[in-house]
């Protein structure tokens, strides 16, 4: 044993005092004389015997009270044995980390994952005594504590009383992290982490686990480190089938035309479903349905489409009737700007004022704004605006503002380019414009140097494929091409499958080049040294001596597509055949939005980005959340430049000045498709990773506890003394008065 305040060990020699006391009394005697001593003499000495023995008592109680005190005073600790609370136990810092993603909503042995995890932490809680303290830290929130470390446990209970997880996905290697520097500070003998997880297989994060377990081992003393699952820990999958993904292929409203949308269906059991009816819905009304097969761990994506009843904005939601184990992500809600009109900028070499009609891009033109023209025109059945705005400009005129409110670039006979020019255009298409190619000229040849050299590039250019030769036939000599094999599940030829594929077949190409398949493939030509390889191009169609129609190449974030010939009657009878104008709105539709429309779908945890829908910095914006469940809409008074996130699943609306308009767009919410995945790992497997943290070990390190001045005070040792001393006091007033 040692004393904090050795010092007042010193105190002992106060047991002097009583033995100074009783010395003196018992040096002062008194002669009595009495008449006769016959009769008292054998009583006096039984009483004499007594009093000696009484106050030899009284003189050692009086000096093991004083010297108690003392010790009292001197703050005994044993360094040996580790703090106990007031039932005898080390005290213990417990931080409980539950992971509250919403595949803890699935059911699983008749009951919801999250009711079976709670009752475990409740009863977690109530196994702890006074002088324990609890932390709770929630795996939605992982980078902070949801309550620091205290002893009012009905605080971490009330905070468990919700009625369901949340919907973000979790971090439970964050979270455990967390929960270890909230116990890295803690001076408790005991330190112990919980963690409450289903522990789904796509949560679990190995390597990152095991630096968790090796930072609680290092916090000195070593923090212990245990798993709990709502079941019995062992690997399991319940089926589950779910809608992992929705996107709106195109963002363009065109009356009485479906808009596609991509829809991705997993089934994550292990039973085949052979019948699933998928339903498309817009203002709760059923727009498409579509019925598939999945086979068992299987996904499938396949298109979806529907007219929709509006443009502007529009929200809706895909769903399936799954009766399975996770309802939560049986529908997926999606949203979209639906444009009623596209921009498209036509550049050609120049512009005919007097005879617009001898210009390279007049079919062109015309087929993509194909109404009546002139006086009568408004008065014509059908009148109106079209769904493409046409701007046409020579290219000497080509500026960054032409482009910048492009939505379609059409390059149509170009001959060759200036260097300026050229980067103008590869920064629109790489900043995702979609480019549609017209690699000929009615009436000269295209420039070598240009197409081979800057416009390919090496194969790094916007060029999909160099033109190569020049065919050049003659109709009153036979001498001509027609359209060969063709790729029927392309956008661009699907409405000539079938009955109208003569049609497709029926124009002649006269002049045209013949660009080398070749040039489409990766790595056909040697690339510059430490660049990575140009993507692979796509051939779509060919002519019947095999020599390309039709080809599509990615450059950056936008597209190229690329017709070999000049659009033009001198070139090819095509601008004359009905196929002409489907074919060019076919090539609109193909790339109509498809890289803007997925900003307005978010997975919950991801932030608003106002900018996106031309909200200014200062903008008073006001988003309105989804309705909660007692049907009460909340409304966030916010500003552009603000970031907030998505908390819950649902469709949001965001509101704003823009100018003289008052904005207003939607917004989707749905949960991340990774928690459709409800297998678990095996929890006796994952213990192992925690191997070192364990709870014996943890127990030595506490009695080994290294005490520091904070510590020694609050040994609890020096109340034992004082109790003795206040004992022996007690027994010295009882033997004092009552025993004589």
């Amino acid at each position: 044993m040692e004393f904090f305040h050795a010092a007042m060990l010193a105190g002992a020699a106060t047991f002097a005092i009583p033995v100074v006391i009783h010395l003196m009394f018992r040096m002062r005697r008194k002669r009595i004389v009495f008449s006769s001593l016959q009769f008292l003499q054998q009583s006096v000495l039984k009483h004499t015997q007594r009093l000696r023995v009484r106050e030899i008592l009284l003189l050692l109680l009086r000096c093991a009270a004083c010297i108690l005190i003392a010790l009292a005073f001197a703050r005994p600790f044993r360094p040996d044995s580790a703090l106990a609370g007031p039932g005898g136990k080390p005290q213990e810092d417990i931080i409980l980390v539950v992971d509250d993603s919403p595949s803890l909503l699935a059911q699983e042995a008749a009951a919801i994952r999250w009711n079976t995890l709670l009752d475990k932490v409740r009863r977690e809680i109530d196994t702890h005594p006074s002088g324990d303290r609890v932390g709770l830290v929630l795996a939605s929130e992982p980078s902070r504590a949801e309550i620091e470390p205290s002893g009012n446990f009905g605080a971490i209970k009330a905070a468990l009383q919700k009625e369901r997880p949340s919907y973000k996905r979790g971090d439970l290697a964050q979270s455990l992290n967390t929960a270890i520097e909230m116990l890295a500070t803690s001076q408790q003998p005991l330190r112990r982490i919980v963690l409450y997880s289903d522990l789904q297989s796509n949560a679990i994060e190995r390597g990152a686990w095991a630096e968790a377990a090796q930072k609680a081992a290092a916090a000195g003393r070593g923090i212990t480190i245990q798993l709990e699952s709502p079941g019995d820990g062992k690997p399991s999958r319940l089926p589950n089938l779910a809608i992992t993904d929705v996107r709106p292929k195109s963002d363009v409203w065109i009356e009485g035309r479906p808009i596609p949308f991509a829809v991705r269906v997993a089934n994550h059991g292990d039973a085949d479903v052979s019948a699933l009816t998928v339903k498309l819905m817009v203002d709760g009304k059923p727009l498409a349905t579509r019925i598939i097969g999945l086979g068992p761990r299987s996904s499938s994506e396949f298109e979806l489409s529907a007219p929709m009843p509006r443009a502007g904005e529009v929200a809706g939601v895909v769903e399936i009737e799954a009766h399975d184990a996770f309802p939560e992500d049986d529908k997926r809600r999606f949203a979209v700007r639906l444009r009623d009109s596209m921009k498209a900028v036509v550049i050609e070499e120049r512009l005919n004022e007097r005879d617009p009609f001898l210009d390279e891009g007049y079919y062109v033109r015309m087929a993509l704004d194909p109404r009546p023209r002139g006086p009568a025109a408004t008065e014509a059945p059908g009148a109106g605006s079209g769904y493409v705005r046409v701007e046409s400009i020579p290219l000497a005129k080509l500026s960054p503002d032409k482009l910048r409110d492009a939505d379609l670039i059409v390059l149509v006979g170009i001959i060759a380019m200036q260097e300026s020019e050229l980067s103008l255009l590869e920064e629109a298409v790489a900043s995702g414009k979609n480019l549609i190619l017209f690699a000929g000229n009615s009436h000269a040849r295209l420039s070598e140097h240009f197409y081979n050299g800057s416009f390919w590039k090496s194969g790094r250019g916007l060029l999909p494929a160099r033109p190569g030769p020049y065919y050049e036939g003659n109709t009153l000599e036979g001498k001509y091409h027609q359209i060969g094999e063709f790729k029927v599940e392309h956008t661009l030829f699907k409405p000539f499958v079938g009955e109208n594929e003569a049609h497709l077949r029926l124009p002649r190409f006269i002049r045209h080049y013949q660009p080398n398949p070749a040039d489409l493939k990766i790595g056909s030509e040697a690339q510059p040294e430490g660049k990575p390889p140009r993507a692979a191009g796509e051939l779509l169609a060919s002519f019947l001596d095999g020599s390309p129609f039709a080809m599509e190449r990615s450059f950056g974030k936008g597209s190229v597509l690329m017709f070999p010939f000049s659009p033009r009657p001198e070139a090819t009878t095509l601008p004359e055949r009905k196929v002409f104008v489907p074919l060019i709105h076919q090539a609109v539709r193909h790339f109509a939005g498809v890289t803007s429309v997925s900003r307005r779908n978010l997975t919950i945890g991801e932030s608003f980005d106002f900018a996106d829908v031309g909200a200014s910095p200062e903008a008073n914006v006001a988003l309105e959340l989804p309705l909660d469940k007692s049907g009460r809409k909340e409304v966030l008074n916010l500003t552009g430049k603000d970031h907030p996130s998505a908390e819950v699943s649902g469709t949001y609306t965001a509101a704003f000045q823009k100018g003289s308009l008052h904005e207003r767009t939607l917004w989707a919410a749905n949960i991340d498709a990774r928690e459709s995945d409800l297998s678990s790992e095996d929890a006796a497997t994952l213990r192992t990773v925690f191997a070192s943290n364990n709870v014996e070990r943890s127990a030595t390190a506490a009695s080994n506890v290294e005490w520091d001045n904070e510590r020694k005070a609050q040994a609890p040792d020096w109340r034992y003394f004082l109790v003795a001393a206040l004992l022996c006091l007690l027994l010295e007033l009882w033997l004092r008065d009552f025993w004589k």
